[in-house]
């Protein structure tokens, strides 16, 4: 789901998004006569292209299976037995019941959230076992980010750009900086879009304790990203003035003061922070290994210092995840997590905002963003499905409708309405949710370079160059089975 399509979206209203022959846009008629000049601005709404079908009252079974279960993310993407005054709920419930009205289908979720668990896992083997049974189980899947590139390059799904009729990628209700990242060899067996929020809630940011920023007399760090000055340089400046043994105990463990609050996955966010990746597509349209960068190693290197200080940087993996609790409390100033955490603190009293990961330097255009490969799931189609032509229908209506109905509920109720509490952060936002990065190096493990980064930060361990070394053999064998497998597939 992209952030820019939302404002659109919100402005745009919720019409269902029917097909409209060869047109894709409508515009009220009232444009055809001259208005005067104070008339509002008229109102364009997108629609697909899919045309009009009846399915006969088919069930659509959608397969929903990543890390993440749903009381974690509190959200089902497809499920909504009725409305409940919940804004997603009873946007999944109006998006799901004009689709099912217009192609006269049944959308069922068959939930397994919860049981990807990391690409050999249960997530992958329901879709293999479907395919290999060719038993027509599932219509779609939407499926965790490991096991979805395992699927992949096994030849076990469709591809969406050319093999699936109806769905347009390039349609804003599909994401675009996914059909940048994501293809291989020039096919998409994956993607995301407003279809879907837990792209979202996966995408890393950095949380900020407003009562300690103005304790400190500190910086406005909305200012700073805006000037372009929210710099790694500056982030490691800021959280380094709050550290205090609060309890006169001489150690310093969850009772305590910190500038920083780190989260081990974080190791990974930086490296794309920086403008950088694990594994990036070639001009061959080969993935190749990209970490072991001399930016990359400057990027993790000053980052280390701070994060390996243990009087201003509270690490979750070693001290357990108290942090929730310590955020409220007032005892961190940041927090490095992702978007769905903020959930989490809908009744904290002290005021909040959301901020994007630093950037290397001043002189780096862009702020980037990780979506985390462990959270992410992605919307797929197995290989064997029971009705194609129904497959594209429902997922390109399903995606377009939800551009007017699920995004706005997620951001503009859920998120900015009752959970952060200032424009500024909406704006931030817009900023996170506008400069995402896709790692297929990540996505696909390559040579367990994932752990390995994080791995350094469990250990304590800062050699960074030494680690790209030892497990480049590995990372190299990964990678020629990975592109190997898709050229047989060409």
């Amino acid at each position: 789901m992209g952030r820019k399509q939302l404002t659109a979206a919100a402005l745009l209203g919720t019409a269902a998004c029917g097909s409209s022959g060869d047109s894709t846009t409508v515009t009220d008629a009232a444009e055809q006569t001259t208005a005067p000049a104070e008339t509002e601005p008229v109102e364009t709404r997108l629609y697909d292209a899919v045309p009009e079908a009846d399915f006969g009252g088919k069930t659509f079974d959608i397969l929903t299976a990543g890390n993440w279960n749903n009381e974690w993310t509190e959200i089902y993407d497809f499920q909504a037995e009725e409305e409940n005054g919940e804004p997603i709920n009873d946007a999944v419930f109006k998006r799901n019941l004009a689709v099912e009205e217009r192609f006269n289908v049944e959308i069922v979720e068959i939930n397994h959230m919860g049981n990807d668990k990391g690409g050999t896992g249960k997530g992958a083997k329901f879709i293999e076992k479907s395919v290999m049974a060719s038993d027509l189980a599932y219509d779609a899947s939407l499926m965790g980010a490991y096991d979805v590139s395992t699927l992949s390059y096994n030849n076990y799904l469709l591809d969406l750009a050319s093999e699936v009729p109806h769905i347009d990628l390039t349609r804003p209700w599909w994401d675009q900086k996914a059909n940048s990242d994501l293809p291989m060899k020039g096919r998409m067996y994956y993607t995301t879009g407003d279809i879907s929020t837990i792209d979202n809630d996966c995408t890393f940011c950095i949380l900020f304790n407003k009562n300690l920023l103005g304790t400190y007399d500190m910086e406005d760090p909305y200012q700073l990203v805006r000037d372009g000055k929210w710099t790694l340089d500056k982030f490691i400046e800021m959280a380094s003035q709050v550290s205090q043994d609060m309890n006169g105990d001489s150690k310093y463990d969850e009772n305590d003061l910190y500038g920083f609050c780190i989260w081990q996955d974080s190791m990974m966010g930086m490296v794309n922070a920086a403008g950088e990746k694990f594994c990036t597509v070639n001009e061959q349209g080969d993935l190749e290994l990209t970490l072991n960068t001399e930016r990359t190693q400057n990027m993790i290197e000053r980052y280390m210092e701070l994060a390996f200080d243990r009087t201003i940087s509270f690490s979750i993996f070693h001290s357990g995840d108290l942090i929730e609790t310590m955020f409220a409390n007032d005892q961190v100033l940041f927090y490095s997590r992702y978007l769905c955490i903020i959930k989490k603190y809908r009744d904290m009293d002290t005021d909040f905002g959301v901020l994007p990961y630093p950037k290397f330097d001043e002189a780096q255009k862009e702020y980037y963003h990780t979506v985390a490969p462990y959270g992410c799931s992605f919307i797929c189609v197995p290989a064997v499905v029971e009705d194609v032509e129904m497959t594209g229908s429902v997922l390109e209506a399903m995606a377009c409708e939800s551009m007017y109905t699920v995004t706005p509920a997620y951001y503009d109720i859920t998120l900015e309405g009752k959970q952060l509490r200032d424009d500024e952060s909406a704006e931030m936002l817009d900023i996170i949710l506008g400069s995402r990065v896709f790692d297929l190096g990540q996505f696909y493990q390559v040579g367990t370079l994932n752990e390995q980064i994080m791995n350094l930060f469990r250990n304590n361990k800062k050699e960074f160059v030494s680690m790209c070394e030892k497990f480049a053999k590995k990372a190299t064998n990964d990678l020629a089975k990975i592109n190997e497998a898709f050229d047989a597939m060409e």
